[in-house]
């Protein structure tokens, strides 16, 4: 998957989109204990990453999604419009 499907990459995470015959959907998420060594800040990540999918669900169709965090969120963490706009680009064709 990772190796087959799109990529798309923003600062701090990679999307990778790949067509799928279930119809619908499906979103993986790989937050490495290296970039984010706090539960609380990993598991934010991906709240964060699970309600983005949620929101541009329909518009992304019948793909599969991994969003791979890849360098630390620092100082200025997550948005949501930041991760929305990264599936919106990248689930696009």
């Amino acid at each position: 998957m990772l190796k087959s499907g799109r990529l798309v990459r923003a600062p701090r995470i990679y999307l990778y989109s790949l067509p799928n015959e279930v119809g619908r959907a499906r979103l993986a998420l790989i937050v490495p204990k290296r970039f984010a060594p706090s539960a609380v800040r990993r598991n934010r990540i991906r709240r964060l990453a699970r309600e983005a999918f949620r929101l541009t669900q329909t518009a992304i169709g019948a793909r599969d999604c991994v969003l791979r965090l890849v360098a630390a969120p620092g100082a200025r963490p997550l948005t949501l419009a930041e991760v929305q706009a990264l599936f919106r680009t990248g689930t696009n064709g």
